[in-house]
C-alpha cells in the first residue's frame, strides 16, 4: 500500500509540474505575440508617411528674411535689387546674384550685410562689370562662374579678383542687340548670337567635373550648349529648333540642374511650363513634372513659368514656380505637388507670400532658401 501511495504521489507531482510548465510556455508564447503586435502597431503610429515608408517633409509657411529689405530695392550693403539666384557654400555663407545691381554679393552665415565679390552697381560690358547676372556657380577654391545674361557671356571670376574673364560668348558691346523685355531696354548689352561661340540670354549653368564641361541654358536661342573649359566653341546638346513643346524642343529654358545619379540634365522649361529630364547622349527629353503640352495653370500638377528645379538627397523635387508666386514640392516620382512656400497667384510682401521667386536652395538640414526676386529679399523657410 505504501508503494502504491508513493507511486500515485510521484505521478500526481509529475503531472502538476508538467501542467505548470505547459501553462508557463503558453503564457510566454501569448506574451511574445502580443509584444510583436504592439511594436508593429506603435511603429505604424509614430512613422508618418504619405507613401509606403516615405517620411513626411514639412516646412513652416512663414518665411524669415535673412537678406534684403522687403519691398525696398537698393544698392546698400544690406539691400538687394531683384535677386535672381542664390547658393550656399560649405559654411552656409550665401552668394547672391543681385540682378539689377549688376553684382554678386556674399553674406557670411548669420549676417545681413553683404560684400561685393564680383561686378558693381553699374551695368556694363568691361571686364570689371556685369549686366543682369542671373546664375552663379562656385568651385572648391571659391572662384565664381557667372551667367552674365545681358552681356550674353559667361564670366570666370577668381576669388578676390577685381575683374573677370570671359570664358564663353563674345561679350562685345553692341547696343543693337536689345532684348525686348523691360527693364533690359535701358541697359548696355553685349553682343548676342546663335553661332557655336555666341550666347543669347544665358541663364542656367552647371558644371560636369568629370568631363570638365560647362552646360548652359540659353533663353532666347531655346537651346542647351556644352563647352569644354578652355574652348570657346561649344556643342549643341538639345533644342535650337524653334521654341516648342515636342520632346526634342525647348521653350525658354532657364533653370539647369545636373543629376549625377542619372547622368542627366534637368531643365526648367519656362515657357513650356514643365520640368524635363535630358539624359546625356540621348535625342529627346522626358517629362518630370508639369504639363506635357505646355499648358500653364495653378493646380498641383501645373506651373506657370517655372524657372528653377532642384533635388534633395532623397530624390524629391523642388520647383520655383515663378509666375504662380510659389515653391512646389514633389515627392520622388510623383506628378502632384504640395505648395511649401508662397500662395498660388498671390503677390505679396508679407512673411507668407512671394513675388516671382527665381531661385531656391536647401541647406544640410533641408531648410529652404528662396530668392524672392521682386520683393528684393532672400526668405528662409524652416523645416520641422
Amino acid at each position: 500500500m505504501v508503494f502504491i501511495s508513493n507511486h500515485i504521489y510521484r505521478c500526481s507531482r509529475r503531472y502538476i509540474i508538467t501542467s505548470v510548465l505547459i501553462a508557463v510556455l503558453i503564457i510566454l508564447i501569448i506574451t511574445t505575440i502580443l509584444l510583436v503586435l504592439l511594436i508593429k502597431s506603435t511603429t505604424k503610429r509614430i512613422i508618418p508617411s504619405n507613401l509606403d515608408n516615405t517620411p513626411v517633409l514639412r516646412w513652416n509657411s512663414t518665411g524669415i528674411t535673412v537678406v534684403g529689405i522687403s519691398g525696398s530695392p537698393g544698392s546698400a550693403d544690406n539691400q538687394l535689387n531683384a535677386p535672381s539666384d542664390l547658393l550656399l557654400d560649405y559654411a552656409n555663407n550665401l552668394y547672391i546674384a543681385d540682378r539689377y545691381n549688376h553684382r554678386i554679393q556674399k553674406y557670411l552665415f548669420g549676417s545681413s550685410i553683404g560684400q561685393t565679390v564680383a561686378g558693381n552697381v553699374t551695368s556694363g560690358s568691361s571686364s570689371d562689370q556685369l549686366s543682369c547676372p542671373s546664375r552663379i556657380l562656385i568651385d572648391s577654391n571659391e572662384n565664381l562662374y557667372i551667367a552674365d545674361t545681358c552681356n550674353h557671356r559667361i564670366q570666370f571670376w577668381r576669388k578676390g579678383a577685381n575683374s573677370g574673364t570671359t570664358i564663353v560668348g563674345t561679350g562685345k558691346k553692341n547696343k543693337q542687340n536689345i532684348v525686348a523685355f523691360p527693364p533690359y531696354n535701358s541697359l548696355s548689352l553685349g553682343s548676342a548670337g546663335n553661332s557655336s561661340n555666341q550666347l543669347y540670354s544665358p541663364y542656367g549653368i552647371v558644371f560636369h567635373s568629370t568631363s570638365n564641361t560647362l552646360y548652359i541654358a540659353e533663353d532666347i536661342n531655346n537651346r542647351v550648349m556644352s563647352y569644354v573649359l578652355g574652348n570657346n566653341s561649344g556643342t549643341l546638346v538639345l533644342g535650337f529648333n524653334g521654341g516648342g513643346n515636342s520632346n526634342t524642343q525647348l521653350y525658354s529654358p532657364r533653370g539647369l540642374y545636373f543629376d549625377i545619379l542619372t547622368n542627366s540634365l534637368v531643365i526648367a522649361n519656362a515657357f513650356g511650363n514643365n520640368i524635363v529630364r535630358y539624359v546625356l547622349g540621348s535625342n529627346f527629353w522626358t517629362l518630370i513634372a508639369g504639363d506635357l503640352s505646355g499648358a500653364s495653370g495653378t493646380t498641383s500638377a501645373q506651373f506657370t513659368s517655372p524657372i528653377e528645379a532642384i533635388f534633395d538627397p532623397m530624390g524629391n523635387l523642388y520647383v520655383a514656380d515663378r509666375n504662380n508666386n510659389r515653391i512646389q514640392f514633389f515627392y520622388a516620382g510623383q506628378l502632384n505637388a504640395t505648395t511649401i512656400a508662397g500662395i498660388a497667384r498671390v503677390n505679396g510682401t508679407n512673411a507668407t507670400t512671394l513675388a516671382a521667386p527665381w531661385s531656391l536652395r536647401l541647406d544640410s538640414q533641408l531648410n529652404l532658401y528662396v530668392a524672392d526676386t521682386y520683393n528684393h529679399r532672400i526668405q528662409k523657410f524652416l523645416r520641422y
